[in-house]
């Protein structure tokens, strides 16, 4: 019987390919040809054709006209689309996960590991970044929705790029920890409200240094 818990072939390319593009080796409007792909994989085209499909529903890459497939290139309204789409969406897990006493447990349970690692990463900033999108998926996933977590897959692959892009100072990051420890302290008081109006705050900062960071990269 197959294993339908591991990755495909296709799967593990697309996800080579996603750190490449969020790690920049890969850049906004670059070309992604199924041939040299397949080549240097060594396989045939079909799990290229598979993998440019996933990174396509993450919001990764696009098909253009003539062009193919390549890196999305995304402009800075959409930047800002992305991240108000992000802020509605961690509202509403936040709102779910402070609905009870049972919730608000889990919920802390499963983000206070999390944040300790952020603590500990904070001097590696590729691990800390990870670390930060893997704070706000799991707020997403603990919130006990069946909808928010796949509609949250679509806009993680654009955020992922967003965050690298952006240079943290110290500062920043000693902000953006203190932020996520006030998010987990109203969270486990229950307060969805107070958590709401941190996250916000935290969220557009965010957006902020993402623009800033396309303008000087031109």
């Amino acid at each position: 019987m197959e294993d339908l818990t591991r990755p495909s072939f296709a799967q593990k390319i697309a996800r080579v390919l996603a750190d490449e593009i969020v790690e920049r080796r890969l850049l906004p409007g670059q070309k992604l040809r199924e041939q040299a792909l397949a080549e240097r994989f060594g396989t045939s085209r079909a799990p290229i054709r598979e993998a440019l499909y996933l990174l396509g529903q993450e919001g990764l890459v696009e098909r253009t006209p003539r062009r193919g497939t390549v890196v999305k290139r995304y402009s800075p309204r959409e930047v800002e689309e992305v991240y108000r789409i992000r802020i509605l969406l961690e509202e509403m897990a936040l709102r779910r996960a402070c609905d009870g006493l049972g919730m608000v447990r889990r919920a802390a349970a499963a983000l206070g590991p999390v944040l300790e690692d952020m603590e500990a990463s904070r001097k590696d900033a590729r691990r800390y970044h990870e670390l930060n999108v893997l704070f706000h998926r799991t707020l997403v996933e603990v919130s006990g929705s069946p909808v928010l977590p796949p509609v949250y897959t679509q806009i993680e692959g654009p955020l992922r790029m967003f965050l690298r892009l952006s240079v943290m100072s110290r500062e920043d990051v000693e902000k953006s920890i203190e932020d996520h420890r006030r998010i987990l302290a109203a969270v486990a008081e229950g307060d969805a409200e107070r958590a709401a109006r941190i996250l916000g705050a935290h969220e557009l900062a965010g957006m902020n240094r993402a623009l800033e960071a396309m303008r000087e990269s031109g």
